[in-house]
């Protein structure tokens, strides 16, 4: 069994996969622990004629019971287990060939070692943060406005646009190839994001194929007004180019996969 130092787990699909596997799902089992001890007692004795040294072992035994929780890693063990069970179940790659990717399907599972990235946006949105942070430390020392209100403002809405939206993730293998884009759920994170990117498995499942001349774009800053239903004349008032600047646009070319990250561990 490996032992896991797990970056991101999505405990919500772990207990979808082990009550598909189990038929039930449980937090707590209880346990039944027996015990058992030998006591010796000893003596000596002399009656009439016979004399000599005695000694008599008594047995007790107990049982403990116990109630213990099931761990995620235990819930991860035993999905894991499950797929590699099955020859098909899971498939494991540190990078793939064009007949590889060819021969990868919808609602495959994967376990690949690769390095992961946060989206342009994602970055920015970081960075604006720590900058906004060291400004307020600066100007607690020194008594000076580093920051006007305008550009604080700016930055507050910039990080409230991420605020509470699932993070845009890119996973490349280690010859840039057939990348894996994942959309993870802050909650599920079990470190710092800042410790997060780097090589490391990921688990998943694949939600579709884009393949060569197809695209993905990242975190699309008017993405959301685009899926609002416009009228013509509402469409013909809208600014005709609406991706993001050349700075922050970020496109995943084809082929590569989309895909349901399930854990991220080293």
């Amino acid at each position: 069994m490996k032992l896991r130092n797990f970056l991101y787990l999505n405990t919500k699909v772990l207990e979808d996969y082990v009550a598909a596997i189990d038929g039930y799902i449980y937090d707590e089992e209880s346990q039944e622990i027996a015990t058992s001890s030998e006591n010796t007692l000893g003596g000596k004795g002399t009656i009439s004629v016979i004399s000599g040294n005695g000694s008599h072992t008594g047995k007790r035994s107990e049982e403990i019971k116990r109630s213990v929780h099931i761990s995620d890693a235990a819930k991860f063990e035993k999905v894991y287990k499950y797929l590699r069970s099955d020859d098909e179940g899971l498939k494991y790659f540190e990078f793939l060939t064009d007949a590889d990717y060819s021969g990868l399907y919808r609602d495959d599972f994967l376990e690949v070692l690769v390095t992961a990235r946060f989206s342009k946006m994602k970055e920015l949105t970081d960075s604006v943060k720590k900058i906004a942070e060291l400004a307020t430390v600066l100007e607690s020392f020194t008594d000076q406005q580093i920051l006007d209100k305008k550009t604080n403002q700016g930055f507050s809405a910039l990080g409230q646009m991420k605020s509470g939206k699932e993070i845009a993730c890119v996973f490349e293998f280690e010859d840039g190839l057939h990348p894996l884009v994942a959309y993870l759920d802050e909650s599920y994170f079990r470190c710092g994001q800042e410790n997060f990117v780097g090589q490391a498995y990921l688990l998943c499942k694949i939600i579709r194929k884009v393949p060569k001349g197809q695209s993905i774009k990242l975190d699309e800053i008017f993405d959301d007004i685009k899926k609002i239903p416009l009228n013509r004349s509402q469409r013909r008032n809208m600014p005709k180019n609406m991706d993001n600047p050349a700075e922050l646009r970020d496109v995943i070319k084809g082929p590569a996969l989309v895909v349901l990250p399930i854990a991220v561990y080293q």
